[in-house]
């Protein structure tokens, strides 16, 4: 950036590098969904929408003393998109929940199930999209 706010330079639109192959991509896509239909992401899921994601946890504090942090990263397809319009990463830090019951899943997929609702929703209502 300038002084002014104005771009000094680029990088270009042709990409880089790539992050993985589309095999792979798709294969972690597959996973994703998995999670969502029948593993500990169910809380993410979307009625009438393809929804992947992957939960976790994360030790907070020296020597894991601290509240967990709950973790969900996700993306929402509806049934006429062609690729995902979405994608959500939530982390819960302070989560109401005795440690041991905190997860992805139960704290922060709810939240990232909203937001994506929300975007999905809104998306419908726009004209041409």
């Amino acid at each position: 950036m300038r002084p002014g706010g104005s771009t000094l330079a680029t990088a270009g639109s042709r990409a880089i590098r790539q992050a993985m192959t589309p095999a792979t991509a798709a294969r972690l896509r597959g996973l994703m969904r998995g999670v969502v239909k029948d593993g500990t992401g169910r809380n993410a899921a979307v009625r009438g929408a393809k929804v992947g994601g992957k939960t976790g946890t994360a030790q907070h504090g020296i020597g894991n003393s601290g509240t967990p942090y709950a973790w969900f990263v996700s993306w929402a397809q509806g049934d006429r998109d062609l690729q995902p319009p979405v994608a959500v990463a939530v982390v819960v830090e302070d989560a109401d929940a005795d440690r041991g019951d905190i997860s992805g899943g139960g704290d922060a997929a709810p939240i990232a199930r909203a937001v994506m609702e929300a975007v999905l929703n809104s998306r419908e209502r726009l004209p041409g999209s």
